[in-house]
């Protein structure tokens, strides 16, 4: 986080919603456009599709020199990331700026910041930077909503990030800036089809499901003792019934 730099205001309330201008919009199964050119952090020119292809993506779209949001969001992120059991190089970071002005440097300077954490977290980490039009297409379909305020010289923008499948569908949103590592393992497993991870893992997806309104998985095992809870009690309910008729009777006989 750059201390000199103007507070955002848009990021000061992290736990107020977002301006109506600024949020995610579930486009889950969209796919992102992969053959859209950037510039990655070396200064290299490259598709977007160039990141994809082997491994499950994680995406965060914010700009390098937000004074607050995006830091505490990558924060977040690569903490998590640390904390979700999977092997080096299991998937890939992907950080996009939203900002049109800035430039590889700028790309760079952020990466190194993140040096340490990127190393615990164990991914590939690649922050890009691009033309407004390839960033606009990008937005879109992420659903990624965000406008400019000129008079704070900042950007709007909605916290959060995506987890996208290898060739490229969005296959889970998660919402805030800071997230749990079993719900971000589980999202990656799945994005990757099963090709990582545990038969754990797949057991728990199994008994798990995604629900993207929260970002979360939820656990439909619950849902099920719930239910067998009940059926126990009308069970239950039901055997007392019947000892209580049959009482009736034998006294009446």
């Amino acid at each position: 986080m750059l201390s000199a730099a103007p507070q955002c205001a848009w990021s000061q309330p992290l736990a107020y919603p977002a301006p109506p201008q600024a949020q995610f919009r579930q486009q889950l199964d969209a796919r992102l456009p992969l053959a859209a050119a950037f510039t990655d952090d070396s200064g290299r020119r490259a598709r977007l599709g160039d990141f994809f292809g082997t491994q499950p993506v994680v995406l965060m779209l914010g700009y390098y020199h937000c004074p607050n949001l995006c830091s505490t969001l990558m924060d977040g992120v690569l903490e998590t990331l640390a904390g979700v059991g999977l092997p080096p190089r299991a998937y890939r970071v992907l950080g996009v700026s939203i900002d049109p002005t800035e430039s590889a440097a700028s790309a760079a300077r952020k990466k190194a910041s993140y040096g340490a954490l990127v190393a615990h977290a164990g991914g590939e980490l690649h922050l890009l930077t691009g033309a407004a039009p390839q960033i606009q297409a990008l937005a879109r379909s992420a659903g990624f909503e965000y406008s400019y305020d000129a008079a704070s010289r900042q950007y709007a923008h909605p916290a959060g990030f995506l987890v996208a499948t290898p060739d490229g569908r969005i296959s889970h949103y998660f919402m805030g800036v800071r997230f749990d590592p079993r719900d971000v393992r589980l999202a990656l497993v799945d994005a990757a089809a099963g090709r990582i991870g545990s038969p754990v893992d797949r057991l728990l997806l199994m008994c798990s499901h995604y629900d993207p309104a929260t970002g979360r998985y939820s656990a439909a095992a619950m849902t099920l003792v719930r239910a067998a809870c009940l059926a126990l009690l009308a069970a239950l309910v039901l055997w007392m019934w019947r000892v209580r008729k049959s009482g009736r009777r034998r006294a009446e006989a």
